[in-house]
């Protein structure tokens, strides 16, 4: 990580890490870094999620842009991905989003983007952090300060999804959906979305209000247990969820089962891979060997990366891959957007359910059967020196490694994965097999190991 930014950007409590001076500086040194590479006149967009903290912060940031030269398209509330969406639709020479994604509501954060609307590139983002800490900002003469003009790009980012998928196909079944945006980004989207694909929409916890009051923004198994009763009550057909900044989407079937994100992943890569005659899938050391089963019927191959949408983006970018995504409900479109995308992902999974003619259970149950189990522990300090003293123990013991990112044992019918969060201050322990007794038996292995490296 940089002296500034973490594995996408920078998070931390609004009014306190995440202040109006540091959006001000951060915008000012990021403008100074377009101006310094021969641009006279940068375009940036600007967007933001729906926390309370936002326009505060989306103004400060477009305060730095605007004196240091930089011209601004403000979209508003928008979703990540539509915003990453727009700033490779306008042409512009970079992007900006004011989110803390799935954080709580005293949370906000800022993410910079390249001009094809991906994260910024780590020398990119050095180079910030270095104008950012020197303070060498060019700041523009009283005339050439910098002008704002807003856009409202939700309709021409649905209509993009539109036409990336078989809407005739999806009109002609009429899926019957049930849609909980968190009160989010989201809210302006995706519900609107489904209806112009032709769904029959039933909408939960989607007015925009940054205090999300209804559910934690995170779409987990225990923050869903409304909408997933909800599904089953109003015999919907399926339901989906997403995370205050709409990047990603988390199912429910018709039975109201919570659906974990990589068997969703799985059946888009599926049909993905399939159109595409083969390719190259990529996703991280958390995500389930189901992707591996996925990739070998359909003559792929599987590159597995550290977790981080950023981090499997640019992989796709650089290995020209074909689909990517992670086990927290986020796929990436690489040749749409270079980020997770729950509205892509909602769409394409409707056209799937439609083309099926099956029952949502029904596309989950014929995946390959894998068990997982997960959970996690709130660890204050050096997060990362722990999990390094829980892959010193495994090694110890003589247990088949993998440490890309954190300690991964792996074993011939499945792994556990003890890994640091780097947004919270928490350490995740995933584990899967082919059995639930395993799946258990690898977790419990994961969390002695951690009990005894925090003891050390």
């Amino acid at each position: 990580m940089g002296r500034l930014f973490g594995t996408f950007g920078v998070r931390g409590i609004a009014n306190e890490k995440i202040t109006p001076e540091f959006a001000l500086k951060v915008g000012m040194a990021f403008g100074t870094m377009l101006k310094k590479e021969g641009k006279k006149k940068p375009l940036v967009v600007v967007g933001r999620d729906t926390r309370v903290s936002g326009e505060m912060l989306k103004d400060a940031l477009i305060s730095g842009l605007l004196s240091v030269g930089c011209d601004v398209t403000d979209v508003g509330i928008a979703p990540t991905p539509a915003i990453q969406w727009a700033t490779d639709h306008f042409k512009a020479d970079g992007g900006a989003v004011i989110t803390a994604s799935h954080n709580p509501p005293e949370y906000n954060g800022i993410k910079l983007l390249e001009p094809n609307g991906m994260g910024l590139k780590k020398e990119r983002e050095a180079v910030v952090e270095d104008i950012f800490f020197n303070e060498g900002f060019d700041r523009a003469r009283w005339d050439e300060i910098g002008e704002v003009r807003e856009e409202n790009i939700v309709k021409p980012y649905i209509e993009a999804i539109k036409r990336r998928v078989d809407v005739e196909a999806i009109k002609k079944r009429r899926p019957f959906v049930v849609v909980d945006p968190s009160n989010g980004a989201g809210s302006l989207t995706l519900p609107y979305l489904l209806r112009e694909l032709g769904c029959k929409v039933v909408s939960v916890n989607a007015h925009p209000d940054g205090h999300f009051p209804a559910r934690n923004p995170e779409p987990t198994e225990e923050n869903l247990w409304e909408l997933m009763r909800i599904v089953k009550a109003l015999g919907a057909d399926f339901g989906v969820a997403q995370d205050g900044d709409a990047d990603r989407a988390v199912f429910i079937d018709e039975n109201g089962r919570f659906i974990q994100g990589d068997k969703t992943f799985a059946l888009v890569a599926d049909t993905v891979l399939r159109e595409k005659g083969g390719g190259l899938l990529v996703t991280t050391v958390a995500t389930s060997n189901l992707l591996d089963d996925i990739a070998k019927r359909n003559n792929a191959k599987v590159m597995r990366t550290k977790v981080g949408d950023l981090i499997v983006a640019r992989a796709l970018i650089e290995h020209n891959g074909t689909i990517g995504g992670e086990e927290n409900g986020g796929v990436i479109f690489p040749d749409f957007v270079l980020g997770r995308d729950g509205a892509m992902t909602t769409a394409k999974i409707a056209e799937i359910f439609a083309k099926s003619g099956k029952k949502f259970s029904e596309l989950i149950d014929e995946l390959p059967k894998y068990y997982q189990f997960k959970t996690k522990r709130r660890v204050e300090g050096d997060r990362k020196a722990v999990v390094a003293k829980v892959a010193e123990l495994a090694k110890a013991r003589r247990y088949k490694m993998n440490t890309t990112d954190g300690a991964k044992i792996i074993f011939d019918d499945g792994w556990v994965l003890v890994r640091a969060s780097g947004t919270e201050p928490i350490i995740r322990v995933f584990s899967e097999a082919k059995s639930e007794e395993k799946a258990s038996e690898y977790l419990n292995l994961g969390l002695e190991l951690l009990e005894e490296a925090l003891r050390a």
